[in-house]
């Protein structure tokens, strides 16, 4: 019997950095396995635990994946989550540290800017 889990997706923009990354990894599993539920424009740590405890689902394992911008909503986050056993994956903050640490300066965390904003990558084909 195959087992099913609940990731959400959570942003405090539209979504879509974490709902690529999430659903990139759910590929790699067969389909009906992983249901992904996706929460944006998150102001505060405190919605996303009560829309998770909302769903009511206590039976079906967690995870919450995160694009937060602000430094306080995401250690909340990881709080909250931490007292619920929920794992919690900062998957923007912990990039942008080693990104901050390299050019010793402090990202912007402005909300709304996309990945048409960043750096335009190098692309080498290695096969």
């Amino acid at each position: 019997m195959s087992k099913h889990i609940t990731v959400y997706g959570v942003s405090d923009m539209t979504g879509e950095t974490v709902e690529r990354i999430v659903r990139a990894a759910s590929a790699q599993f067969p389909a009906g396995e992983v249901t992904i539920k996706m929460l944006q424009h998150a102001s505060d740590a405190q919605q996303v635990i009560d829309f998770i405890e909302q769903q009511g689902d206590t039976e079906t394992p967690t995870a919450v994946f995160h694009t937060i911008l602000s430094p306080r909503t995401r250690a909340d986050l990881r709080s909250a989550c931490q007292t619920l056993r929920i794992p919690s994956i900062d998957l923007l903050g912990s990039t942008a540290h080693v990104m901050a640490d390299l050019l010793d300066e402090r990202p912007t965390t402005t909300p709304g800017i996309t990945i048409e904003d960043g750096a335009e990558p190098l692309w080498f084909d290695l096969s």
